[in-house]
């Protein structure tokens, strides 16, 4: 029995160094980007994400969000739902045509902000959403390139708008 505790360790602490090692090789910064056309104004689309109160009533991984005090005239909040708890902060703001959010939570695993962009389109809004991020630690750096990829939450949060902005 020790023998069989052992390999399986061996195994394990090589899987570690494969996947850390996988991870050096990568970029720490990645971009992410995807569009999507929903079926409304640019006004309306813009409000529906500006929103963020309402956000758990339509997104499938989110469970609510906290509004939190103001950071320099810059709205903040607090999402809670199957990513953890990440809290926001809107950096930019153009109505109707760009949204900046970025992660408001220092010391955390990864940083990043998330561009939203909208465009008059025929049949609606061409909506952009682009991440940009940063993953210092090698390891989930390989986990998040190869495994998960960077573009399912933007995949996952284009397809809940557009599923909700069908409905109306």
């Amino acid at each position: 029995m020790p023998r069989r505790v052992l390999r399986v360790v061996l195994w394990l602490l090589g899987v570690c160094v494969l996947v850390t090692t996988g991870g050096l090789f990568m970029p720490r910064q990645h971009i992410a980007m995807e569009s999507v056309v929903v079926p409304a104004a640019p006004a309306v689309v813009y409000a529906v994400v500006r929103d963020v109160e309402s956000a758990p009533s339509w997104r499938s991984d989110l469970d609510r969000v906290e509004l939190l005090p103001e950071k320099n005239e810059h709205r903040v909040y607090r999402e809670i739902g199957d990513d953890g708890v990440n809290t926001f902060e809107i950096t930019e703001d153009l109505p109707n045509e760009r949204l900046v959010t970025e992660l408001a939570d220092p010391g955390r695993a990864f940083s990043g902000r998330w561009v939203f962009q909208f465009a008059p389109a025929e049949g609606g809004t061409l909506v952009t959403l682009t991440e940009v991020g940063d993953v210092p630690n090698p390891a989930l750096r390989f986990l998040a390139g190869t495994i998960f990829g960077f573009e399912g939450s933007i995949r996952r949060y284009l397809g809940d708008l557009q599923t909700h902005l069908s409905k109306a």
